[in-house]
Formats: structure tokens, C-alpha cells, sequence
């Protein structure tokens, strides 16, 4: 099944390609030279599209074993090709969203820490994410990834490291002006649609519901500016041909209900901030008009199967793919991506772009 585009990509045609020359003229992301001061810290909550590595240090369970990047071909553009458990031929968005706010590159993957904070000095945050890892607790698939709300558990842990390190008074600080990206939600709403197609009655508003749970945890635990990246058209992924146009209206479903869950905390939490990012916007207008952002395929993976030797080599212009494996997005749809949710065209990200969330006092 081909990609599904809804009309309100439409209007993003012409961002898209003022986004680009706005890459090819200024560098973009790619430098990791940011303008204004780096943030204290960036904490790190998602799936697959962030994770830098915690799967690596999952193991299998009776019936399940964990999704894992850390083997050939992944890594395949990162620096000494290096498979560090990213999913992504090289960077992933958690990298380049911290290049943008000034910083060399993601925090370290939370289990490749052992959970444990040597030192503050030289420390730029956490990254809890999980390959599989959704919002609703069942995500877990027996254990083989981490659920929102134990990698929102694992951050109480950090969080009490710091404070020891710290001081109350001084980590209250630090946590207000730290950023606290998340990127979750796309195996929840395959695992509604399977739901609802054996006749369950599991939905979208459940998840919603769910997310808060998570979101209202981290605020009660000091964060103060959320960015939320939003569902992509995970239809048009190449592992959906055949259930491509249900999943994508699931998608809009939860990103609308994510969007007035944000306005409505941000008006009953003190101080909250946020910047909810469009990823399925962008990814729509992408696809619209490939070429325009420099892609000749946004259908089929560049690394095939499970992406290793056996599977046979990936393509050789990975640079003009958007799709890496069935699931995940190649480095430079990621640098696309960022540089789009960072400082690009408006109506990418509600109500306020990354820079000016970072830049909020």
C-alpha cells in the first residue's frame, strides 16, 4: 500500500522546501553548533526513534527477546561505524535534537550506566529510551523493553542521585531549565489496532490517559519544558503494507487528543512549557515531494530484514532514503527532522518551537 497523505500535508509542501534551503544555506544541525547556552541537561523518554542503547542491555524473556541495534549494519554512518544500539544507520533524532540545543550528542543510554551518576561535572542528562517501548504498561512485552512509566521510575532514581550530589535547592534549578523529550506512542496504537480489530475495546482515549499519568509524574518530579513528538504515519512504515490507512487514522486520533492534553496541562500546571513536535506532519510532506528534501525513496527500507550481514548490505545512497529498517528513519531523515521541529517553519510545532522553548526562562 502506497502512503497514505492526509490534506493538512498539503499546506507543508512549501515549508518543507524552505526548511531545506534553510539547511543547505546556514549548516543546519548537522555541525552541532548551537547559538544560544546549552540547557542544564536533556532527559530522554521514547521508543525506537530515540533510544541510543538501553536494548542492548535487555535480555530475552520466556517467550520474547528484545529488539536490539547493536550489530552491523546500524552504525554503518556513525563515527568508526560504530553499532551502538541505535536504530538509524548513524544519528538518531535524540542526537540531533541535543546537537541543536548544544550539546556534542545524546546523554548515555541509562542501563549502559548501570543507572548509576559518577560525577556532575561534564553531565548532560539521561536517556531512558527503549526499541518496543510504548506508554501502556503491556509495552513491556514480557520485560524485553521499558514502558513509559518505568523509564519515567528509572529518572526518579537519577533524579535521587542528583539531589545528593546537588542539593535540593540547586537540582530544583537545574531540572526547571532541562528539557525533557518524548518520543512514544506508535507500538500502543499497532497494539489498539490489533484491539480493536479482535473486537476489544481498548482505544486511543485510554492511551491519552495514560500519557498524562506519565507527563503529570515528571512535572510533580520538577520537569518544566516537555518537547512531545507526535505519532509519525506509522501505516506508511514499510513492515505495515496492509494495515497502512487504519494505523495513520489512529495516528491523527492520538496526536489530536495529545494536543489538547498539552494546552489543557499547561493551563493547570504552574509553569509548564512545552513544544509538541509534528512528525506526522513533516513525514506527509515529505512523501508529498521526496526530491524536494533531496529523498528518492520514502517506501522501502534501506537495510533489509533484520539488518545485518546475513540479511544482505544495505543501499548504498542512504543519504536519499527516509525509511532504515522497517520501522526506523535514516540519519538524515532524523537531521531533517530536527532542524524542522528546532527552528523551522512554524507550523511544524504547537504552540512554540524547540529553540524558543530551550531560550524560555
Amino acid at each position: 500500500m502506497g502512503h497514505v497523505v492526509m490534506k493538512r500535508a498539503g499546506t507543508t509542501l512549501m515549508a518543507l522546501c524552505t526548511l531545506v534551503m534553510f539547511i543547505q544555506v546556514h549548516g543546519a544541525l548537522a555541525s552541532g553548533k548551537a547559538q544560544q547556552q546549552a540547557p542544564p541537561a536533556i532527559f530522554v523518554f521514547g521508543d525506537n526513534n530515540v533510544d541510543v542503547g538501553n536494548n542492548n542491555y535487555m535480555e530475552a524473556t520466556e517467550g520474547s527477546e528484545p529488539v536490539q541495534a547493536n550489530h552491523p549494519y546500524y552504525g554503518i554512518d556513525f563515527p568508526k561505524s560504530k553499532a551502538t544500539g541505535r536504530f538509524s544507520n548513524g544519528y538518531n533524532l535524540a542526537d540531533f535534537i541535543a546537537k541543536a540545543i548544544g550539546l556534542k550528542i545524546s546523554p548515555p543510554a541509562y542501563l549502559s550506566m548501570a543507572g548509576r551518576i559518577n560525577s556532575m561535572k561534564g553531565f548532560t542528562g539521561v536517556n531512558y529510551a527503549s526499541a518496543g517501548a510504548g506508554i501502556f504498561n503491556i509495552t513491556n512485552f514480557n520485560g524485553v523493553s521499558i514502558h513509559l512509566l518505568l523509564q519515567v521510575d528509572y529518572f526518579a532514581a537519577t533524579k535521587a542521585q542528583m539531589k545528593t550530589k546537588l542539593g535540593n535547592s540547586e537540582l530544583n534549578k537545574v531540572l526547571s531549565k532541562s528539557i525533557f523529550l518524548l518520543c512514544i506512542g506508535t507500538i500502543d496504537l499497532y497494539y489498539i489496532w490489533d484491539r480493536i480489530f479482535y473486537g476489544n475495546e481498548t482505544n486511543v482515549h485510554d492511551l491519552i490517559a495514560s500519557y498524562e499519568v506519565g507527563i503529570k509524574t515528571l512535572y510533580n518530579m520538577g520537569a518544566r519544558k516537555l518537547i512531545v513528538i507526535n505519532a509519525p504515519p506509522m501505516g506508511s512504515a514499510p513492515v505495515m503494507p496492509y494495515i497502512g490507512e487504519p494505523l495513520n487514522i489512529l495516528a491523527m486520533e492520538f496526536n489530536d487528543g495529545l494536543k489538547s492534553l498539552l494546552a489543557s496541562l499547561s493551563s493547570k500546571l504552574y509553569g509548564l512549557r512545552y513544544s509538541i513536535a509534528d512528525f506526522y506532519g513533516f513525514s506527509n510532506a515529505t512523501f508529498m515531494n521526496p526530491s524536494a528534501a533531496g529523498f528518492v525513496d520514502t517506501v522501502k527500507a534501506c537495510c533489509k530484514g533484520s539488518c545485518n550481514p546475513q540479511a544482505g548490505p544495505p543501499c548504498q545512497n542512504r543519504k536519499q532514503y527516509w525509511f532504515w529498517d522497517d520501522l526506523s528513519i535514516t540519519q538524515q531523515a532524523a537531521n531533517l527532522a530536527a532542524a524542522a521541529f528546532y527552528d523551522g517553519p512554524a507550523h511544524f510545532t504547537v504552540p512554540i518551537n524547540f529553540k524558543k522553548l530551550v531560550q524560555a526562562k
